[in-house]
């Protein structure tokens, strides 16, 4: 299982200038708690909604950008990773959430704590894989193998 299938996407992300109390209602209206931090496709850093509650407690309603309150580096995985080595990713680095890059380093989904639970409690299905890029079975003509003959059967009147 790869990440790929069971990420989200696309991302919701903000930019660095953003206003932490931006950043926290577009979480309440979205139903998200972690928003990366992007500019252009550049990934800068990332917020949890933990995050910007202490910045809310200790910022009030001064404006603050995202980009003092972010958490940088970022903890990330990569499109073709495993689901179990993302999932170690989030329990080792204790972190809710890991943006997913591509092979370019652009960010491509996400994939959070709660995903792995809704994948555990079966919830979560895999996405089945884009047109272009399905894996091909190979034909028993390709393998050398033939197929097995079908068996005879005589209907019942």
């Amino acid at each position: 299982m790869k990440v790929s299938q069971y990420m989200s996407q696309p991302v919701l992300s903000i930019a660095p200038k953003t206003d932490f109390h931006l950043a926290y209602d577009l979480m309440l209206s979205r139903r998200i708690h972690h928003l990366p931090v992007v500019d252009g496709e550049r990934l800068l850093g990332i917020v949890g909604e933990r995050d910007l509650l202490l910045a809310a407690a200790h910022f009030g309603p001064a404006v603050v950008p995202v980009e003092e309150i972010m958490r940088s580096p970022v903890v990330t995985v990569s499109a073709s990773a495993t689901i179990e080595h993302a999932a170690r990713l989030l329990v080792l680095r204790r972190v809710g959430s890991l943006p997913v890059l591509d092979r370019r380093k652009a960010m491509v989904g996400i994939i959070t704590e709660t995903d792995m639970f809704k994948l555990t409690a079966g919830m979560l299905h895999p996405r089945p894989a884009p047109a272009g890029r399905r894996r091909k079975t190979a034909s028993p003509k390709a393998t050398g193998t033939k197929k097995p003959a079908r068996k005879a059967t005589t209907r019942k009147k």
